[in-house]
C-alpha cells in the first residue's frame, strides 16, 4: 500500500505532474471549444485566402506540439498553480477550513493579480508606458479562470494522498480528460451535423 502524503506537505513532484496534466487537458478543452465555435459560427473567408485547417491535421503535429505544450504547462503550474495551492493551504491553516476548496479561488486571484502587476510594471518600464487597466483586468480574469480548475484538481489529488488513498495519476488525468474532450468534441459535431441536415 502506498504511504500517505503528510498533510502539511506543501508540494510534491506527483502534484506537479497531476497539475501539468490537468492544465494540458484544460488547454485541449479550450482549443476544442474555440474550434467548435468557429465551426458553428464560421468567419467569412476573403476570396483567394485559404480557410481554416481541419483539426485532424493537428494529429500529425502531435510529436512536436506535445513536448512544447508539456513545457508550457509546467511553467504555468510553477508560476500560478503551485503558489495558489500553497497560499490556499496556508490561509486555511491560519484562518480555518484547512484543505477546503473555497480557499482556492481567492488564493488564485491574489497570485494572478501579483503576477499580472509585476509583469505589467516590467513591461511598462521596458516600453516606456503601461498598458490600459482593462488589459490587465482581462489578463487577471483569464489567468484566474485558468488557474482555479487546475488547482482544485491538484488539491483533490493531495487530499487523497494525505488520507492514505491512492493520489490521482498524471496519466489517468491526461487520458480521462483528453478522452472526455474528444467525446464532447465528437458529440457536439454530430449534433451540429444532424441539425444542419434536418433544418438546412
Amino acid at each position: 500500500m502506498k504511504a500517505a502524503i503528510a498533510p502539511h506537505t506543501a508540494w510534491t513532484w506527483s502534484m506537479t505532474k497531476v497539475a501539468t496534466a490537468a492544465f494540458m487537458v484544460e488547454t485541449a478543452l479550450a482549443w476544442a471549444g474555440l474550434w467548435m465555435w468557429e465551426f458553428v459560427r464560421p468567419t467569412p473567408v476573403p476570396e483567394g485566402e485559404a480557410g481554416p485547417e481541419s483539426p485532424a491535421l493537428a494529429v500529425f503535429a502531435l510529436p512536436v506540439l506535445l513536448p512544447l505544450l508539456a513545457a508550457a504547462s509546467l511553467c504555468f503550474v510553477c508560476t500560478f498553480v503551485l503558489p495558489t495551492t500553497v497560499l490556499a493551504r496556508q490561509a486555511g491553516t491560519r484562518w480555518g477550513g484547512a484543505g477546503a476548496w473555497w480557499w482556492v479561488p481567492p488564493a488564485s486571484a491574489v497570485v494572478t493579480a501579483f503576477v499580472v502587476a509585476v509583469v505589467g510594471a516590467a513591461t511598462g518600464l521596458a516600453h516606456g508606458g503601461a498598458a490600459a487597466p482593462a488589459v490587465h483586468l482581462w489578463w487577471w480574469l483569464g489567468l484566474t479562470a485558468a488557474t482555479v480548475p487546475v488547482a482544485l484538481v491538484t488539491r483533490h489529488s493531495h487530499l487523497r494522498g494525505a488520507a492514505g488513498r491512492e493520489p490521482l495519476r498524471a496519466r489517468t488525468v491526461l487520458g480521462a480528460g483528453c478522452g472526455g474532450v474528444a467525446a464532447l468534441f465528437t458529440g457536439v459535431g454530430l449534433v451540429v451535423a444532424a441539425l444542419d441536415a434536418v433544418f438546412g
